[in-house]
């Protein structure tokens, strides 16, 4: 079973390498019957094309985006050449000038795909540190109250932890398993003590996307108590269709470093421009002010880029704009029915597969690329990522649950890959 899955991935990684690159824009506009050499599946062109723009997807059986995303090389020459570039003369103003114009056209173009105001927007280092912006901007009381659920990331749950230990606050956890009801579990939850409401867009444990037209309810109704709502979004954009103001939060924190394909270190958190002055700044520094002299007086930015400070990576969010732009030129409705083809494949495959199950959802309204086999018992799922990772060059993940076992399944993946990689699942496991 190894030396065949290793042949598969030779098979694989050079058959598609004979794919020719084109240039990004023309992605979307490639022939879709035209096929790559040496495929058992007819291969859609635009996907063998964008597959050759990314080293890791040949190099290996790559189910691993949910945690860290593979870029393609275009962008990492982008970064390369943005950082060559300003190092000619940082402080030269022609070269200073066209740096600084790197962030608030980021700004505006992440508004633009995703749902918001350009002023909404604040570029962040990674979701951590929006989840952080939010979670220390309000003056939080002994006995007040977060709900967050049982779906977290470490991301979402160590810093109220800290709030806890530091100001006294009360963490409330409801049940975000498949098939619970979200409203029916805040409701649960809500008590005249509860201060903000924290969970994920989509969970990386099990996969379950909230639907918008439910997250907007459950914004709706928290607002109506005065509660702020915060969603981790670090699995949502790239993934699945995200709009911040259809979802109806106050704040939204992601990153482009995962189905983004972007730089590393790179991130955004959208506010609500309607509570930016609610949404205190947690810290601050130069560039957070739009005004300020040395004898006290200050005024902050009229907009999301408050929450910004000091001396900026700018090649890497230059990096992180040529990312989206290059999801755009293939289409990110186009990604997104690729990804949820591929689930309803691997959804088919492992159903066939005697002793493995299926923990993430199945129906397309709650469901993404982050997709959950449930392994038999005895089978350890740490293990299972090691001994697939260093003998058969699978990369995936074990999550929350001890029998659940992550395959993080983007566009640029593969049926023959999601076969492999659950014939592997099955040979060490049953």
């Amino acid at each position: 079973m190894n030396t065949s899955r290793r042949s598969f991935l030779r098979r694989s990684a050079g058959a598609l390498a004979l794919a020719p690159i084109v240039p990004v824009g023309r992605l979307a506009l490639a022939d879709p019957a035209s096929r790559p050499a040496g495929s058992g599946r007819p291969q859609e062109a635009w996907v063998a094309r964008a597959r050759a723009e990314i080293p890791a997807s040949t190099e290996s059986l790559y189910f691993q985006t949910g945690g860290i995303g593979p870029a393609p090389n275009a962008v990492i020459d982008h970064v390369q050449e943005r950082l060559a570039f300003q190092n000619r003369s940082p402080a030269e103003p022609r070269i200073s000038d066209e740096m600084a114009r790197i962030e608030p056209d980021l700004r505006a173009q992440l508004a633009r795909v995703f749902g918001a105001a350009t002023e909404e927007v604040a570029l962040t280092h990674s979701t951590s540190e929006g989840i952080s912006i939010v979670a220390w901007s309000l003056n939080w009381e002994p006995g007040d109250e977060v709900v967050i659920s049982n779906t977290e990331h470490p991301a979402n749950v160590v810093p109220w932890y800290v709030l806890r230990d530091r100001f006294g606050i009360a963490i409330r956890e409801i049940d975000l398993s498949p098939g619970t009801g979200l409203i029916d579990e805040i409701r649960d939850q809500l008590s005249n003590r509860t201060r903000m409401v924290s969970i994920s867009h989509v969970s990386r444990n099990n996969g379950r996307t909230l639907r918008t037209d439910e997250s907007a309810e459950l914004g709706d109704l928290l607002r109506s108590r005065g509660v702020r709502y915060h969603l981790d979004g670090a699995q949502g954009p790239g993934c699945v269709a995200t709009d911040f103001r259809a979802l109806g939060c106050d704040g939204y924190s992601t990153c482009g470093h995962k189905w983004l394909l972007g730089p590393k270190g790179t991130g955004a958190l959208f506010v609500r421009r309607e509570i930016l002055d609610d949404v205190q700044l947690s810290w601050a520094g130069s560039h957070s002010h739009a005004t300020m002299d040395y004898e006290g007086a200050y005024t902050l930015l009229p907009s999301a880029a408050r929450y910004e400070f000091g001396t900026r990576a700018l090649a890497d969010f230059a990096g992180f704009a040529h990312a989206v732009e290059w999801m755009e030129d293939i289409g990110l409705e186009r990604i997104e029915e690729r990804v949820q083809s591929l689930v309803d494949h691997a959804i088919e495959v492992v159903d066939a597969t005697e002793g493995l199950g299926v923990s993430s959802p199945r129906a397309r309204p709650d469901r993404s690329g982050v997709f959950v086999v449930q392994l038999p018992d005895g089978c350890d799922a740490t293990q299972l990522y090691n001994d697939l990772r260093e003998d058969d060059g699978i990369l995936a993940s074990p999550v929350r649950e001890e029998r659940d076992f992550r395959l993080s399944i983007h566009f640029f993946n593969t049926r023959e890959e999601i076969d492999a990689a659950v014939a592997a699942v099955s040979d060490r496991c049953t």
